[in-house]
């Protein structure tokens, strides 16, 4: 039986539903259930990953909480699994039975390369699919605000645009194209105009490679720079928090949720940002103020805003940032459908079955 150490992360649990029999029934339940809408039998799935597995399954899966958890699970480990935690020589020391180190990802900095080519341990990394589908939505965010999609929607007469505010009206056909005859002003579009990109991890890198390809300038600000290969692969540009407020056109973040980043988007954030920048939120609500939010939308300062992630989930049928009309908001579906997650999870269940079972 093949003992795997995993990163206790919520997706990566999926490893223990598939392949180790000695999971809790609540757990398989709970998994069954999150892919239920979108999935008509999620136990032939799983059924399916056990067969493609078989040479590993059933398995022991040592999900851990932290680098001293996984560290003490390495003696008997034949992978380890890991999203953040650092794996380097000292670990490939204690784990002498390694054949195969898997990174959750493909930002490796976490992950001695070197140490383990000259301990012979394969390494793979993982494009994983959901960022990408996270990043299609901020784009979608950016533009809907941009492009006034939502506001505007259904607005195909001239009763309907009046009621909004607009003066529509036909322009002569014998001298001038007809496009826009409804006159929505203000449309904001992302070709030529600057990305602020408040964290560059993986999914920020995703909504970089797009928003490049879409003719956008991006600078980007976390906490520690980027090597200068991963800034050139996302076209990005170092800058300081304050130069990234003032000089974006949209804002689109992607950080972490903790004690430092916690309503780091507050009143003074917003009074810096470039007047009528659009903000798009895939992340964590919190990361924003949401008093400072409404104030910068009252004032008329800020171009508007999307998000995906709310203050509260269910959130209250009364939500005041449902009354504006330069906000667009999703309930939480940036990941898409489950397809992109089963995906994954099977890139790794493979990749754990070829590694352990060629040793």
């Amino acid at each position: 039986m093949a003992n795997i150490v995993v990163q206790d992360d919520k997706i990566l649990r999926f490893l223990q539903v598939i392949l180790d029999p000695a999971v809790s029934r609540e757990r398989v339940d709970a998994f069954r259930d999150y892919l239920s809408f979108d999935v008509p039998d999620p136990d032939a799935w799983f059924d399916e990953q056990r067969r493609i597995a078989a040479s590993i399954y059933p398995s022991t899966i040592h999900m851990v909480e932290d680098e001293a958890a996984m560290r003490a699970a390495l003696p008997d480990a034949d992978a380890v699994v890991s999203e953040s935690f650092t794996i380097g020589a000292d670990e490939l020391a204690i784990g002498k039975k390694l054949q195969l180190v898997q990174k959750f990802g493909i930002d490796a900095r976490n992950i001695d390369l070197d140490a383990c080519a000259a301990a012979n341990v394969p390494t793979r990394t993982l494009r994983r699919r959901v960022n990408g589908t996270v990043a299609e939505h901020a784009i979608l965010l950016m533009m809907a605000v941009g492009r006034k999609l939502v506001e505007t929607d259904g607005a195909l007469d001239f009763a309907s645009l009046q009621a909004l505010g607009y003066k529509p009206a036909k322009f002569h056909p014998d001298h001038v194209a007809g496009a826009n005859w409804a006159r929505v002003n203000g449309l904001k579009s992302l070709q030529g105009a600057t990305l602020g990109a408040l964290g560059m991890g993986e999914v920020g890198r995703e909504v970089a490679t797009r928003a490049k390809a879409m003719g956008m300038d991006i600078i980007y600000y976390q906490r520690t720079r980027l090597p200068a290969e991963i800034e050139a692969e996302s076209g990005a540009r170092y800058v300081s928090y304050e130069e990234l407020l003032e000089s974006s056109d949209f804002i689109s973040v992607h950080l972490p949720l903790n004690a430092s980043t916690e309503g780091m988007i507050d009143a003074a954030s917003f009074a810096r940002m470039k007047p009528g920048a659009i903000i798009a939120n895939i992340s964590r609500a919190r990361l924003i103020d949401r008093d400072a939010l409404i104030g910068a939308l009252d004032s008329g300062r800020l171009g508007g805003a999307g998000l995906d992630v709310h203050y509260a989930e269910p959130g209250d049928p009364d939500e005041p940032l449902k009354n504006y009309r330069n906000v667009v908001l999703s309930p939480h579906v940036a990941v898409a459908q489950r397809a992109h997650n089963m995906a994954d999870t099977s890139e790794l269940v493979a990749n754990l079955a070829e590694a352990i079972k060629a040793s």
